[in-house]
């Protein structure tokens, strides 16, 4: 699984050189990185969905409209190119291929006109997705919910970090503000 931040980013904004918290910081990366792609997919299985991979025969489901146009949301941020695509509307039936040159490309959303089917279909993708370098903002934004995660651990795992009579910062365990705010632009929605 791909990390979206490193440990030396991490440390730097916590400030420190040590290594003895390396391993647990090293794990809280990884949780993070994986509640970010949780929160931007909206849901519970999503694993690297910013970094870039290769993936063949991805079984989805797809929907066809009235005049032929197919609609599929692979699982990544952004879809780079297809290399296949077929669709079928029951399992007893075979793929039906389609022609790359009716293939489009929007962001994350994936169609094709033509198509001889309307409604629910299965939809089988070979794809090139994801960011070959992560946005500036999303390493920022996976450093900083990092970060929370450590201090969360590092108070105890008390609902509320800080003491407000004494002016220090208090928060919930709920996502931060500002890493919702930084993932905004990366949060999948589908109509």
């Amino acid at each position: 699984m791909t990390d979206y931040t490193t440990l030396t980013s991490v440390k730097l904004a916590i400030g420190s050189s040590q290594t003895t918290d390396d391993t647990l910081l090293s794990a809280l990366i990884t949780q993070a990185s994986r509640a970010i792609d949780r929160y931007c997919t909206g849901t519970v299985v999503s694993n690297n969905y910013f970094a870039r991979e290769t993936l063949t025969d991805i079984l989805m489901s797809g929907i066809v409209s009235k005049d032929g146009m197919l609609l599929c949301y692979p699982c990544k941020a952004v879809v780079e190119s297809v290399s296949a695509l077929a669709y079928r509307s029951t399992p007893q039936e075979t793929w039906q291929e389609i022609d790359p040159s009716k293939i489009e490309i929007g962001g994350y959303r994936v169609s094709a006109a033509g198509v001889s089917a309307v409604g629910v279909v299965r939809v089988k993708i070979s794809f090139v997705g994801g960011f070959d370098l992560l946005p500036d903002d999303l390493v920022n934004a996976a450093t900083l919910l990092a970060v929370r995660f450590y201090r969360e651990v590092k108070s105890g795992l008390g609902d509320s970090i800080g003491v407000a009579e004494l002016g220090t910062l208090t928060y919930t365990k709920a996502l931060p503000a500002r890493v919702i705010e930084m993932l905004k632009p990366y949060k999948r929605v589908i109509a």
